[in-house]
Formats: structure tokens, sequence, C-alpha cells
């Protein structure tokens, strides 16, 4: 306890030590072996290990408002428990049952636990900070949380699969107790009570409205195409090295750096939530299309994975500057609702993001796909972000 603070005070400065931890447990430190596992022991094809990844987010999807709204309903706290309870025997299934069911179930619980603590998680640490009168402090505290977060899971997933050879349960009952500790830190955390003390009487109806301002949809709608621009533009990055000349050993130490610089980033994400809104949005579509369109432009194998590296490392950060910014502007108690909205728009928009760069690639090979690529979310990132920054001004 530090002088002059109250216990109450040194319970809820203990929530940010434990949200830095619980950045390294929730991460899936088997996530490598997952499909191996599903194949050698239960003879999974490749075309069910697709289904059962497409039946998750379309799970997902569906799960994620309702979750936000039980969140905000019946507590943040409440949420991030049962969350971290469905989530934990997850791993189990790749041990008791690998097959396509087994695969399935250890994926919807995982993910299903994830939709609970998503959002609430963030309303949770954000409502800390408001009654440590910290409340600025957003940034900075979710940026080191991820930065402790990545540093701990290239650790662990580095030397976890290495148990592998000992024991192909290993890896997996390991990852088990990572999601135990999880379940014991939601458990542990002390509630801020923010949200009880407001004494608002809540419906889902009422929720609806709240987050369905013209701007809070044309926020979710660029926010959403800019993550799942990041996210998808993986998708043939290994393919578009492997053109270049670039060793397949490398992939893994390539997306290493990524981590390592995204973990550097945390530590200076407050710079970017310097910035108004509207600039950093402007700031946000110039980062995530740029470095996409060097990919595409350079035939420079050095040039084109240092884009790659950035793109991945700004993609780590990026969303805690969004939901800052998201967060200062609210004026009702539907945090959590209003966050998984957040997260909602980006599944939505990776169908729309993959099916372009599948269409530029198929067309023109990968380095001229990925510049139009590139070109192409730039003008559809400039139409979506108009209307926004319109929208945010009259606000």
């Amino acid at each position: 306890m530090t002088r002059g603070s109250t216990p109450r005070q040194t319970s809820l400065e203990r929530n940010i030590i434990k949200y830095a931890w619980y950045k390294v447990v929730t991460k899936r430190v088997f996530l490598p072996l997952i499909a191996i596992q599903l194949v050698n022991a239960g003879q999974v094809t490749v075309g069910e290990i697709a289904q059962i990844a497409m039946i998750t987010s379309l799970a997902q999807i569906i799960l994620q408002l309702p979750t936000g709204y039980f969140a905000d309903r019946f507590g943040n706290k409440r949420a991030i428990v049962i969350g971290a309870l469905i989530a934990a025997p997850s791993p189990l299934f790749y041990i008791v049952m690998p097959n396509f069911l087994g695969g399935l179930l250890a994926s919807l619980l995982f993910f299903g636990g994830w939709a609970f603590q998503s959002g609430a998680i963030e309303a949770f640490i954000h409502d800390t900070l408001i009654a440590l009168k910290r409340e600025k402090d957003y940034t900075r505290v979710m940026g080191r949380s991820q930065s402790f977060g990545l540093i701990g899971n290239i650790i662990l997933i580095t030397l976890v699969p290495m148990t592998y050879e000992l024991d192909t349960r290993l890896p997996f009952l390991i990852g088990t107790l990572s999601l135990v500790a999880m379940v014991w830190l939601a458990i542990s955390l002390a509630d801020p009570h923010i949200q009880q003390h407001r004494r608002i009487s809540k419906n889902p109806l009422h929720a609806l409205r709240a987050i369905g301002s013209i701007a809070n949809i044309l926020l979710f709608l660029f926010a959403g195409f800019m993550a799942a621009i990041n996210s998808k533009s993986g998708e043939y990055t290994t393919l578009l090295f492997q053109s270049l000349g670039i060793a397949v050993t490398l992939f893994g130490a390539i997306q290493a750096l990524s981590s390592l610089l995204g973990a550097g980033l945390g530590f200076i994400t407050h710079w970017f939530d310097r910035m108004s809104a509207r600039t950093f949005y402007i700031f946000d579509l110039v980062v995530t299309c740029l470095p996409i369109i060097v990919m595409g432009w350079s035939r420079d194998s050095f040039v084109v994975v240092a884009a790659s590296v950035v793109l991945l490392a700004y993609y780590r950060i990026r969303l805690i500057v969004v939901q800052s910014k998201l967060l200062a502007s609210m004026e009702h108690t539907y945090k959590s609702t209003m966050l998984s909205a957040l997260s909602l728009f980006t599944p939505l928009s990776e169908v729309a993001a993959v099916t372009i760069l599948a269409y530029f690639i198929h067309s023109e090979g990968y380095s001229s796909g990925y510049l139009s690529y590139g070109l192409a979310v730039l003008g559809i990132g400039m139409v979506l972000l108009i209307p926004l920054n319109l929208a945010l001004k009259r606000r």
C-alpha cells in the first residue's frame, strides 16, 4: 500500500497489475499445435478445420452484443468471471476428444468465453481508472499491459509447443493451467462499482438506442474496416514473401519481430491519444494502408518485410486508442455494449477485406495484387472517413 492510499485504492491499483498478467494468461499458448493435434490424433480434415473456424466466427458475431449488454446489466466483473469459467476447460477437448466435435467444442467454449470478456474487461479497467481519478491514463495502462502480454506470449508460445515432443498432451494441459490462472485473476479483481452507483434501469432497447447514433455507426464501420484490413492483410503475406525469395525459415522470426515492435509501441500508445479524434482517424487510415501499398510497390525483400512488421505491430495497439476516443465521448452507461458493438464490426468487415484481397491477388499476382489492394482500401477508407469526420465535427 502506498503512503496515503486507502485499502480500497490499493486493491483497485492492483487491478492494473492483474490486468497485465491477464493479457498473458488469456493467450492460447498451444495455438500452433491445434491443427496438428486435430489432424494427427483425430484425422480431422483441412476442410473440417475451416468449418470449425467458420462456425466459431458466426457464434462470436451472434454473442458479441448480447454478452456486452449482459456485462452492462449484471456487472462487468460477473461477465469476466463467467467468461473465464466457460473458456478454462476448452484446451482439454484437444486431449480427450481430438476429433471434429471436440475441436468445435474447444473453439466454441474459448471464443464464447472470450465474448463475455470482450468489452467487459476494457470497461472494467476504465471504471477502475475513473474510481482512481486516473481516467486519462487509459491508453497508457492498456498499452503497457498489451506490451507485457505480447512479451509474455512470445516466450510462452515459443517454449510451450516444445513440450509436444515429450507428450502430445502437455501443451494443452499447460494451456488449461494458464486459463485456470485467468479464472483466479478474474475472481480476485476488485470491483470499482461505478456502474452500480448510477442506478439507471437498463434494457436492451435502450442500449441499442444509446449506442446507435449516426456518429457511432460511422465510427464502427470505419474502425471495423481498418481492423479487418490489418488482420486480413496477413492472409497471403507468407506467399508474397516466398515469391520474393524470402526463406520460409524466417517467417517465425518476422512474426516475433512484429510482436516485439508491437510491445515497444505499447509503451508509447498514449502518445497517439494526444491527437484529436478526427486527426487520429486520418492517421489510422494512412498508417494502415501505406504499408500495404509499400508491400505491393517494392520488390526489395527487406522493404516488404519492414512494411509488414510495421503493419502488424500497429494492429496490436490501434484498438486501444479507438476505444479511448470512444469512451471519452460517451454520455451513457452502456460501455461494454458499446465496446462489443465496436468489436462486432471487425468480423463483418473481414469478409469484405479478404474478398477484395483475394480478387486482386488472383487477378494480378502477389506484389501487384497487394498494391491494388492497398490503393483500393485507401479509397474505401477515405469514403468512410469523410462522413465520420463530419459527424464528429457536429458532435
